[in-house]
């Protein structure tokens, strides 16, 4: 859905579409952004191997996504076509400075909306139990949970799954 589309779907039923105001333009990872998401996942204290942006250039162009704000990546999404009926997005980022500004709402979006156009039926993703902000953002735009999965980050952790129908 997008902001001329309120009417329609769920998406956009109760969203402040102040959002969508900023110049930030959602396109698809390029080798030059590589240094940029490094960086990010570096400031969100992410901690991937380097060749996992790589890996998703290279066989998962379509839903590898970037928000560029006036030159600067801003955040990414990495997004890919778990099974026949269904996308995943395996990681979403946001610069700090960037943040609480409708770049995850618009990386998001974007994401699920290429999905969407590879056949996907749903989607899915994991969260950390203690990322609330994460989980409001994925429960807004529809996403529910479907499961609890412990010990699933690296530093033990469970992450809550999350499912939605598209």
């Amino acid at each position: 859905m997008w902001p001329g589309e309120r009417t329609r779907g769920r998406i956009m039923d109760g969203m402040d579409t102040s959002i969508f105001n900023d110049p930030v333009v959602v396109r698809k990872f390029l080798p030059d952004d590589l240094q940029a998401a490094l960086e990010i996942d570096r400031e969100v204290f992410g901690g991937y191997n380097p060749a996992i942006f790589t890996a998703f250039y290279e066989y998962h162009s379509v839903s590898t996504l970037v928000a560029d704000l006036g030159g600067t990546v801003a955040g990414f999404v990495l997004g890919f076509k778990h099974t026949p009926f269904e996308g995943r997005v395996f990681w979403l980022a946001v610069r700090p400075g960037f943040q609480n500004r409708g770049i995850g709402t618009r990386l998001m979006l974007e994401v699920l909306r290429s999905f969407r156009q590879m056949g996907a039926m749903s989607a899915t993703l994991e969260v950390r139990v203690s990322n609330k902000k994460a989980q409001s953002l994925y429960s807004m735009l529809g996403f529910r949970m479907m499961g609890i999965c412990p010990a699933y980050y690296t530093d033990g952790e469970a992450a809550i799954i999350m499912r939605m129908r598209l």
